[in-house]
């Protein structure tokens, strides 16, 4: 976790429950609050003037998302929607401000989760310029796995459907559901149950 629930919740934080599909914070709104997940999975995202939607990041327990834009008065770019019920610390913009000011080890740990997505980030913003449908699949799949330290082959179950995979990479379903298929004809990876292993 980034910063300690427990001085989270002393701190002034809330513990909130959101419902799957129900949405955390809006493009366009002002930041207000810190948000560290205590269980379930977010999805940053946006969406496109033809209705489909890009999704940037999944952050799941123990990470906090939004947490640059406490830094200025900028409205939010994207929106936070929990994907399965997720709970929620939240923590009023003015007492996390008070809280990392007065620590620098809890302002360190904040920086240090915000270089790690960055670099998240642009490794995929890398994997997704790709033409080759089947390398920015297998390349995003590939590195969530990694990213959740899975080393043994066809031992990391892809947490993510294919409408999901689908949003991550800019790609249509159809296109997804092919690849998939071509990835499992040539080894890559296998569906057990339904569920891409990799």
């Amino acid at each position: 976790m980034v910063i300690d629930e427990e001085v989270l919740l002393g701190n002034g934080g809330e513990v909130q429950i959101y419902g799957a599909k129900e949405s955390i914070l809006l493009d366009g709104s002002l930041p207000k609050f810190y948000f560290q997940i205590i269980s379930g999975i977010v999805k940053l995202n946006t969406y496109r003037d033809d209705g489909s939607e890009i999704i940037y990041s999944l952050p799941s327990e123990g990470h906090c998302f939004a947490e640059t834009f406490l830094w200025h008065e900028t409205p939010y770019c994207i929106n936070a929607v929990a994907i399965t019920e997720a709970k929620i610390i939240k923590l009023p913009k003015a007492d996390f401000m008070h809280l990392i000011n007065s620590n620098s080890s809890l302002l360190n740990n904040v920086m240090a989760y915000t270089a790690e997505r960055m670099f998240y980030r642009y490794k995929m913003l890398d994997l997704l310029s790709t033409s080759s449908s089947a390398k920015r699949v297998l390349g995003v799949l590939h590195f969530l796995k990694n990213h959740d330290k899975v080393e043994e082959p066809f031992m990391y179950i892809v947490p993510f459907s294919r409408q999901q995979i689908a949003d991550i990479t800019g790609l249509r379903l159809e296109t997804v559901v092919r690849t998939v298929k071509k990835l499992e004809q040539e080894n890559h990876l296998c569906i057990l149950n339904g569920k891409i292993c990799l």
